[in-house]
């Protein structure tokens, strides 16, 4: 199939679900925003270095009504060394206050149709990124959402992920 002009992420209607904070803006933009614990990204190594501190983190995501990523903005709500309830509590709360200060909240909830993208920001790599690679004879593809590990399957409209 080859990397995705555009990958469909599905509205989850159930406020505990991995994709709830997905939709669109009434003037078309798109949205994706989480919460979702992060190591630092090694460049040189183009890796997680998983021997540090986890931080939490609250993520918003703008994509243009075609959807190419417009912008990325994100909150740090504490460090697992706080425990990873308070840190994670702090998170959801700077989550609700990004989604309010960049005009989220109230939004129509749906599925949305972006583009991949890649950014490092404060030494966390962030994206939807497209990865090929051959296992047994046979060819996988995926687009992982960073730092979440979410990896969506093709086809590239169907929304598939699996964790």
């Amino acid at each position: 199939m080859g990397r995705p002009d555009r990958l469909r992420i599905p509205h989850d209607p159930d406020p505990e679900g991995r994709f709830h904070h997905v939709g669109r803006t009434p003037d078309g933009r798109q949205f994706l925003a989480f919460v979702t614990g992060a190591f630092e990204y090694d460049p040189v190594a183009a890796t997680q270095r998983w021997d540090g501190e986890k931080k939490w983190l609250a993520v918003v995501h703008i994509f243009a009504p075609d959807g190419a990523h417009l912008g990325t903005e994100t909150r740090l709500g504490g460090f697992d060394h706080e425990g990873r309830l308070l840190a994670g509590s702090k998170a959801w709360d700077e989550l609700g206050d990004l989604l309010a200060e960049v005009g989220l909240a109230g939004c129509l909830p749906g599925d949305i149709n972006v583009a991949p993208f890649e950014l490092v920001r404060d030494g966390v790599l962030y994206g939807l990124i497209y990865e090929s690679y051959g296992d047994d004879g046979e060819e996988h593809e995926l687009v992982m959402l960073e730092p979440n590990d979410v990896m969506f399957h093709p086809p590239w409209d169907s929304g598939q992920f699996s964790t």
